[in-house]
């Protein structure tokens, strides 16, 4: 079984050094030497042994991803293809860094801090968490701690998340570009500040600078699932002077609304237009091809990763960080002019 001296000799550094990438004191060591080292490590086959480098480091070496163990509408993050997505790219980031992911379904800020406490875990990343629960989780857990697409406003919050309100409002101008007067808006409720709320508001900013305006009937609560979706279309169509168009905040919903409207004889596009958000695979498995906006999902995973390595190196007088990243139209086959009828 390879050891700590073997990983040295074949990378050309000290143990010290082999030491320092393996117990995430990587600000001392060259991103060269780091790739190097795990270059080694990985050929090697090299297993540290975890509880003697948790007792000389005085850390775990585990990171937590805490996700709510199911939305409002039952959908859990393993069937969310945005969640699992960000998920899979965690965890790669999480093992090539040498430390190792324990992801942890949460129901509430009491039991998610008693379950890092736990546990030792030197930090984690959150998905999917309130604006209201930031300062809640900051007084009962003391470590490093990055937030995923969370809308508060709080000034020692690290956050990474995406331009939500600008992809809002690219979707209700690409619309109004194609003719379109009367359009709905799908999605989960947005009571709190959140990103379902962020894309909304940019939305109904894109119709006001056009001289129209969001419907209170063409507003349909939907929460993030397929079949969810599906049952949405029928209200969509119910509505009093029904849209032409809908922008969905996902691209789960957007499929689902596709399925729905077709089997009500509403075919898409000739008859109803629709713009998801995220750019998942299912927007180009699903015919006609969804128009949508794009997200980096695995760079967000990657960015929330960067973030807490750099927490984890200079805790605890690490500085909170905000990185947003951007937003862009991908053009498909879901969006024509309104019907003339």
């Amino acid at each position: 079984m390879p050891t700590l001296q073997d990983v040295a000799r074949e990378a050309g550094v000290s143990k010290m050094t082999v030491s320092n990438v393996l117990n995430g004191r990587r600000d001392r060591v060259s991103p060269a030497t780091i790739a190097r080292v795990m270059e080694v490590v990985t050929r090697l086959g090299y297993v540290p042994n975890a509880s003697a480098r948790s007792l000389s480091a005085r850390r775990s070496n585990i990171v937590a991803l805490a996700f709510p163990s199911r939305d409002a509408g039952g959908v859990t993050p393993m069937t969310n293809p945005h969640d699992s997505l960000f998920l899979s790219e965690v965890e790669a980031q999480v093992t090539q860094a040498g430390l190792y992911l324990m992801a942890h379904s949460v129901n509430s800020v009491e039991s998610t801090a008693h379950s890092l406490r736990s546990w030792n875990v030197d930090g984690a990343i959150f998905l999917g968490t309130r604006a209201d629960e930031v300062a809640a989780l900051h007084t009962a857990y003391d470590a490093p701690m990055v937030f995923v697409d969370n809308h508060g406003t709080s000034p020692h919050i690290s956050n990474v998340g995406i331009e939500d309100r600008l992809g809002g409002q690219l979707a209700g101008r690409r619309l109004i570009e194609a003719g379109h007067r009367r359009i709905g808006f799908v999605g989960p409720r947005f009571d709190e500040p959140g990103v379902v709320r962020e894309r909304h508001a940019g939305f109904v900013q894109a119709l006001t600078e056009a001289g129209l305006s969001l419907r209170p009937e063409h507003v349909v609560h939907c929460d993030a699932g397929f079949d969810h979706a599906v049952a949405a279309a029928r209200r969509v169509l119910a509505a009093p002077q029904r849209p032409t168009a809908v922008f969905a905040t996902a691209d789960i919903i957007a499929a689902g609304l596709l399925k729905g409207f077709v089997r009500a004889g509403c075919p898409v596009p000739d008859q109803m237009s629709i713009i998801g958000f995220d750019d998942l695979e299912v927007a180009r498995h699903v015919s006609p091809e969804i128009t949508t906006l794009h997200q980096d999902i695995p760079g967000k995973a990657r960015a929330a990763v960067e973030v807490l390595l750099t927490q984890l190196a200079h805790w605890p007088a690490a500085r909170s960080e905000r990185r947003v990243l951007g937003v862009s139209l991908v053009e498909r086959e879901s969006v024509a002019p309104p019907p003339a009828s």
